[in-house]
């Protein structure tokens, strides 16, 4: 009875915010596709196969959505929490991954259910550092994975003791801003010479000047600034649309808003069903569907019932915008 009464606020609250979206934007569509997790993150389109992947960094895995069946699977790390995951350029069924404090190639068939998947750990970061753990992670222009970490323990976030790491095609870290208090989204821009960067307690985004060649970034600016918008919580994962501007989750604000990245305004914020946002991608066969991860950890009791829907990944339609694609890793 308890699982029908959730259920049904589920399948109400859906229904209202369906209601609210379309009577302000007549077309938007929120879907719940996944979940609930403790905390799905992580959101990466492959355009080959037409499958989702997304992480629980809690519950330390890696999942495969497939919107053609609606099937979900997934795959167990034992490293630790999962950050990032990324499929690897050129190979079927291996993915580049930060789990705990490794960087770790996994080996998985995505069709099927894998409690206990071959891991080869390719490098480890934070060496002599306690309590941190991998966080957000993208790949580069050239292929390269950026991931950065943060400290946490028992679950609290700990300031000042993460770092943003560029990866080398051998795996090896490059330490590229430190410290850091939460590392979340980053991308790069389509002239492939700016690079957008969030740590999440600094509550803004920034750009740097970005060397295509040799993944150098210099001349940090701040581009938007989340209090001065009035935008309650912080900023989390981020991703780029066609256009080029920047598509950004508000974890405790229940928003995933537009910025220009150009004149850092706001162009335009959805309101999602539940508070904790944590990434965004686009994707779909015309990369014109924003999928949405969001989580539940952080919530009490009282939140949790008011929001029965939180750690679901979310498909968010009629936005009228499109994504382009997302990239593999190099990796030897």
């Amino acid at each position: 009875m308890k699982n029908f009464s959730v259920l049904f606020i589920s399948i109400i609250l859906i229904i209202i915010y369906e209601f609210e979206e379309c009577s302000s934007k007549k077309d938007v569509k929120i879907e719940q596709i996944a979940g609930p997790y403790i905390c799905a993150e992580g959101p990466h389109w492959d355009e080959k196969k037409n499958l989702l992947y997304f992480v629980d960094v809690v519950g330390q895995k890696i999942f495969c959505y497939n919107p053609e069946t609606k099937n979900i699977t997934h795959t167990y790390l034992k490293n630790g929490q999962v950050g990032v995951a990324v499929p690897i350029l050129g190979k079927n069924n291996e993915f580049l991954a930060g789990s705990g404090t490794d960087l770790v190639r996994v080996f998985w068939d995505t069709r099927v259910d894998d409690k206990g998947p071959r891991i080869e750990i390719i490098s480890k970061v934070d060496v002599g550092v306690e309590n941190t753990r991998f966080n957000d992670g993208k790949v580069d222009p050239k292929g390269r994975l950026w991931a950065g970490t943060m400290g946490e323990k028992n679950y609290v976030p700990i300031p000042d003791k993460g770092s943003l790491y560029r990866f080398e095609y051998d795996g090896t870290p490059t330490k590229m801003i430190s410290p850091v208090d939460i590392s979340n989204g980053l991308v790069w821009s389509h002239t492939n010479d700016s690079f957008y960067y969030i740590d999440s307690f600094a509550y803004n985004i920034v750009v740097y000047n970005y060397d295509d060649t040799t993944g150098g970034i210099y001349n940090k600016h701040t581009l938007f600034d989340l209090k001065k918008n009035n935008i309650k919580g912080i900023a989390d994962g981020m991703t780029i649309d066609r256009a080029g501007n920047l598509w950004v989750a508000n974890h405790g604000g229940g928003l995933v808003f537009q910025v220009d990245s150009k004149t850092g305004k706001m162009i335009q914020s959805i309101a999602m069903p539940v508070s904790d946002i944590t990434s965004v991608a686009f994707g779909g066969p015309n990369k014109d569907i924003l999928y949405v991860t969001t989580a539940k950890d952080k919530l009490n009791e009282t939140q949790l019932q008011e929001q029965p829907l939180a750690g679901s990944v979310f498909a968010v339609y009629g936005l009228g915008i499109s994504g382009s694609p997302m990239l593999s890793c190099k990796i030897k």
